[in-house]
This record gives structure tokens, C-alpha cells and sequence, in this order.
């Protein structure tokens, strides 16, 4: 009988040693991607022309992008937000790379409580604007962007010049 008790206690173990690196995966695997339904790690062109108006455009950089407007807005706190997408190329399965909220009447401490609930604490905190990053994202949050309206840049973590970019704004 004791060793049955040893044993079953050996078991416990390992199934909490399981149980702990299965969380640890989950635990990353629900790290956000992008912001509502559009995801850096799945969305394309393709998929935003469905709902909002979409152009081939230049980038200020003189990169040829997508981009698309006028898609479905979304709740930050209890302000609406408008969502601009930027996707890579003029091809219509480009990759997203560039999220844009505006978001008028903007609380700075609303939306900074906003992205707090959905990406932790800013790694990065100035005068007038926040830093979040995780593994698929950076967000660059400048509250305010203009009187009563902040802007709201998401972009993958590849995009590092864009990143830098945005920072020396």
C-alpha cells in the first residue's frame, strides 16, 4: 500500500509539472497578435477589403502600402475608435503591417487603463505618450495626438524602422 501512495503521489507530481508547462504555453499562445479582429500574425489586404475601403497608396518612406479606411470601428473604453489598416505592398494577400487607431474625445487615462487591461503595463512611459511591446507587437500610444484626440500606432515587431520612426515623432 505504501508503495501505490508513493507512486500516486510521484504521479501527482508529474501531472502538475505537466499541467504547469501547458499553462506556461497557453500563457504565451494568448499573448495578442493584433487589436481586435485583426491579427499580425493572420490578416491580409484581402480580408480588410471586405469591410472598409482600401487603395494603393505610398508610405511617407516611399514604401508601396495598402490602405485601408472607413472599416468598423471599435470600443477603447467607452470612446469609439476609428481603425486604419496599412498592409505591405499593392498585393491583395499583403501582410498587415501597421494598426491605427484614432480615438476623439480622447481620456488619456481611460485609453492608458485600456491598454493596460489588454497588453500589461507600458515598458515605456513619456510627457505625452506609452509604450507596450509583447512578442508579435509594439504599441506606441500618444495621448494626446492632437487637442482631444490620441493616436494609436500597432505594428509587428518586425517593423523596426516604423518603430523608430514613430519614437523620434
Amino acid at each position: 500500500r505504501r508503495r501505490g501512495a508513493r507512486h500516486g503521489g510521484g504521479m501527482r507530481l508529474g501531472a502538475v509539472a505537466v499541467l504547469t508547462v501547458l499553462a506556461a504555453c497557453e500563457a504565451k499562445r494568448r499573448e495578442p497578435s493584433g487589436i481586435g479582429k485583426w491579427r499580425f500574425t493572420a490578416t491580409v489586404a484581402r480580408d480588410a477589403q471586405k469591410v472598409g475601403i482600401c487603395s494603393k497608396d505610398t508610405s511617407s518612406t516611399g514604401r508601396a502600402v495598402i490602405w485601408c479606411h472607413t472599416l468598423p470601428p471599435i470600443k477603447v473604453g467607452d470612446r469609439t475608435a476609428t481603425v486604419d489598416l496599412y498592409f505591405d505592398g499593392h498585393a491583395d494577400d499583403g501582410k498587415l503591417i501597421e494598426i491605427q487607431l484614432g480615438v476623439r474625445g480622447c481620456r488619456e487615462e481611460d485609453l492608458e487603463a485600456w491598454l493596460r487591461r489588454g497588453f500589461g503595463p507600458p515598458r515605456e512611459t513619456r510627457a505625452t505618450r506609452s509604450y507596450w511591446q509583447n512578442s508579435h507587437l509594439w504599441i506606441g500610444a500618444l495621448m494626446p495626438s492632437e487637442p482631444g484626440r490620441c493616436l494609436v500606432h500597432v505594428l509587428p515587431r518586425s517593423e523596426q524602422a516604423e518603430i523608430a520612426r514613430i519614437q523620434q515623432k
